[in-house]
């Protein structure tokens, strides 16, 4: 019976070894389990984060991109004396314009000025929106200090200073600031300046 004890407890002992070796096991799966998880995880986390930070971002952007309406102008042909020799310009300007911001500042200047002159309020006789010809009003007002501008940032330039494509490039930029400062808005109404002739003699 002595032997038959000594094997129980034996046993005993060794099954008692077995638990707890597969409790260490188990606590060290479980640890890996938590590590691989975390390391998954977290990244993930940041890149939903980042996900729903760009949604919204691009939820504040697309009304801005949608309230555009982008139309163009045909300013017809300018011919010009080039500065500082006996060389001419002559180019055919196209402006590029945002017509639903146009139509936003006439509204608001229309506004400002009481509405009792245009039949009240901005809704009567389209006085906000197109003029003569398909030309927005507020552009048509404003023609002759546009083309002044355009006059006279094209003749102040060099023949070598539009001869070239980047000189083309920052000529059309210049013009871009300049007829949106002779507009008078506070937004840039006018986007591009395209040449669709450009010969220097």
């Amino acid at each position: 019976m002595s032997d038959h004890t000594e094997a129980e407890g034996a046993e005993h002992a060794a099954e008692g070894e077995k638990p707890k070796g597969k409790k260490k096991k188990l606590i060290f799966i479980g640890l890996g389990v938590v590590a691989l998880i975390a390391g998954a995880g977290v990244p993930m986390f940041f890149m939903m984060g980042s996900d729903e930070h760009a949604q919204e971002e691009a939820a504040v952007e697309q009304p801005l991109e949608e309230a555009r309406r982008l139309e163009n102008l045909d300013l017809g042909i300018f011919i010009v004396n080039l500065s500082e020799t006996a060389s001419f310009l002559k180019t055919h300007i196209v402006l590029e314009y945002d017509a639903a911001l146009l139509e936003r500042e006439a509204a608001a200047m229309m506004g400002a000025e009481g509405g009792a002159a245009h039949g009240g309020g901005g809704a009567g006789g389209g006085e906000g929106g197109e003029g003569e010809g398909g030309t927005p009003h507020l552009l048509q007002k404003k023609e002759t200090a546009i083309r002044h501008v355009i006059i006279r940032i094209l003749s102040s330039k060099q023949v070598d200073e539009v001869l070239t494509t980047d000189g083309k490039d920052l000529l059309g930029e210049e013009l871009v600031d300049g007829i949106n400062d002779a507009l008078g808005i506070e937004q840039p109404v006018v986007s591009q300046v395209y040449f669709t002739e450009f010969i220097i003699q």
